[in-house]
């Protein structure tokens, strides 16, 4: 997925402008956003340190991404939530603040949507990590750990632990170890 990365401006104001409508800024959000006095600013503030950081390592800036690396490693700190650059495609969408720890490794399509408690994870001391495909849904405390492939679409039920790829596209997965559950995916939940 490295073709897939911020490298200039454009693409940076594109994949914030894509993103961000996600979270509301209009009428009192503004203020909200400004002070960061709820949730949905936090998320989005969080977006942006990400983006930009993002922006600044793979265009080579050495000073403003060691910058920008410090303040989005500080606000995931006070918001516990630890999501490393270049590991989300565009359109990543985190839905509350809270306990979240992805592996700085692990790489993740477009369009991904993620829930707190949720993890992607070495299993072991030099193990693999997951790949994540486009579309992907984990519901709260999802844990997708060592050399595993997710599909596009595939929906991961709260508190599942996937420990093998699952490799059919658009379906749900549950439980410990999780297995498919139903053939219905993120495509079938409108």
């Amino acid at each position: 997925m490295e073709e897939e990365r911020i490298r200039t401006k454009e693409q940076l104001k594109d994949w914030l402008e894509f993103e961000l409508r996600r979270y509301p800024n209009h009428g009192r959000y503004r203020i909200y956003n400004l002070l960061l006095m709820s949730e949905n600013a936090v998320l989005r503030r969080h977006q942006i340190l990400l983006r930009k950081t993002e922006y600044h390592i793979n265009s080579g800036h050495r000073f403003l991404s060691r910058l920008y690396r410090m303040r989005l490693e500080l606000f995931q700190m006070k918001c516990r939530i630890h999501i490393p650059p270049n590991v989300f495609g565009r359109g990543l969408k985190v839905m509350h603040v809270g306990e979240i720890h992805i592996n700085g490794k692990a790489r993740a399509g477009e369009n991904c949507v993620i829930h707190v408690h949720t993890s992607l994870a070495a299993a072991g001391f030099n193990d693999g990590v997951p790949t994540i495909g486009n579309g992907v849904l984990l519901f709260m405390g999802a844990i997708v750990a060592g050399d595993t492939y997710i599909a596009d679409n595939v929906v991961i039920g709260a508190n599942s632990v996937v420990s093998h790829s699952i490799e059919e596209k658009n379906v749900t997965v549950a439980g410990n170890p999780a297995k498919i559950v139903a053939h219905k995916g993120r495509l079938d939940m409108h």
